[in-house]
C-alpha cells in the first residue's frame, strides 16, 4: 500500500527563461513524487511514455520511486516560454501520450491517488469513477483545462466540460487563480472557492503564483502567505511541489493554515532551483522533521 500513487504522463519539457533553454523531464508525475520521496513519503507512479524516452525516468529510478510505466507510442511534450521576471508563462504542445485506461491503474492500491492530467484527454473519466471507489482522489485540475490549437500547439484555458460528473469524485482539488476562475466562472478568489466546493470536492486549494494561495474546507478560509525564494531559478513544477508539501503535511495534521504554510515553504524551497525539489536541497529534510 503505498501512501500516495501519482498518475499522471511524464514528459519531454524544453524551459526557456529570458535567452536561456534547457530541455527536461517534467510533467506532475516527475515533479510530485520526487518531492514527496525528499519528504519521507512511500510514493509511486502510473504513466505513459514511448519507449525511446526511458532516460526521462532516470530520476524517478535514481530515487527508488516504483513507476508502473504503460505502453504508449508517443511521449508529451511541452514548451513552456517564461519572461525573465517568471511572471508570465506560454504553453505549447507538440506531442501527446496516449491516455490512461481502466487498466492501465487496476491492481495498484495507494491511499491516496493524485490525478495529475497534462492535457484534456490524459485521464478519462471513467478512470477517475475507477480510483475514487477504492482510494481518495487528489486533482490538479490542470490538464482538463487545457485546449491546444492544432496548428500552433499553443494552449489556452476551457471549461472542463465532465466537472458535474467528475468533481464529486474528488476529496482535494487543486487549481491556480486563472484555471480556478475559468472552472468555476466566479471572478472573487473567495467566490471561486466556495463555488468550486460545491461541485464536492471536501478541500479547494487556488495557488496564486508568487502571491498568496487560498484553501477553503467546510465553510472556513486559510489565506496562506507565500515565502520569498532566495533566488528565482525555475518556476515550473512549484504548483506540483506546493501539492507535495500539502499531501505530506495533510497526513500529519487537520489544521489546515498549518498544511499550508508548509507546502507554501516547500514551493519556495522549488523555485530557488531546476528541477524537482530533492533531498540534497537544503531545507527539505529540516522541515519536514519539525511538521
Amino acid at each position: 500500500m503505498f501512501d500516495v500513487c501519482v498518475v499522471g504522463h511524464v514528459t519531454k519539457d524544453i524551459i526557456r527563461i529570458g535567452d536561456t533553454e534547457r530541455e527536461m523531464p517534467g510533467g506532475t508525475a516527475y515533479f510530485l513524487p520526487i518531492a514527496l520521496k525528499s519528504l519521507g513519503m512511500n510514493v509511486s507512479v502510473i504513466t505513459k511514455i514511448g519507449k525511446e524516452e526511458t532516460p526521462l525516468l532516470n530520476k524517478l529510478e535514481k530515487e527508488k520511486i516504483p513507476v508502473f510505466l504503460r505502453e504508449s507510442p508517443r511521449t508529451t511534450a511541452f514548451t513552456n516560454i517564461y519572461s525573465r521576471e517568471l511572471d508570465n508563462r506560454e504553453q505549447k504542445v507538440s506531442d501527446i501520450a496516449l491516455p490512461f485506461t481502466t487498466k492501465d491503474v487496476e491492481n495498484i492500491h495507494s491511499r491516496i491517488f493524485h490525478l495529475g492530467p497534462l492535457t484534456k484527454g490524459d485521464i478519462p473519466l471513467d478512470v477517475l469513477r475507477s480510483l475514487s471507489e477504492r482510494s481518495k482522489i487528489s486533482l490538479d485540475v490542470q490538464g482538463f483545462l487545457r485546449s491546444i490549437d492544432q496548428k500552433s500547439g499553443k494552449v489556452r484555458l476551457t471549461d472542463w466540460q465532465e466537472k458535474e460528473e467528475a468533481l464529486p469524485l474528488v476529496s482535494i482539488l487543486k487549481a491556480d487563480e486563472e484555471e480556478a476562475r475559468v472552472l468555476s466562472q466566479e471572478e472573487d478568489l473567495k467566490g471561486m472557492a466556495v463555488k468550486l466546493s460545491g461541485y464536492g470536492p471536501e478541500e479547494v486549494i487556488i495557488t496564486c503564483g508568487s502571491k498568496d494561495s487560498l484553501i477553503y474546507s467546510k465553510g472556513k478560509f486559510y489565506s496562506i502567505s507565500s515565502f520569498t525564494p532566495r533566488k528565482l531559478a525555475d518556476p515550473t513544477g512549484c504548483g506540483d511541489t506546493y501539492m507535495a508539501g500539502y499531501l505530506f503535511s495533510r497526513q500529519k495534521t487537520d489544521d489546515l493554515r498549518e498544511v499550508g504554510e508548509f507546502a507554501a515553504r516547500i514551493a519556495s524551497l522549488k523555485l530557488e532551483n531546476y528541477g524537482p525539489l530533492r533531498e540534497s536541497q537544503e531545507g527539505p529534510n529540516s522541515i519536514a522533521s519539525n511538521t
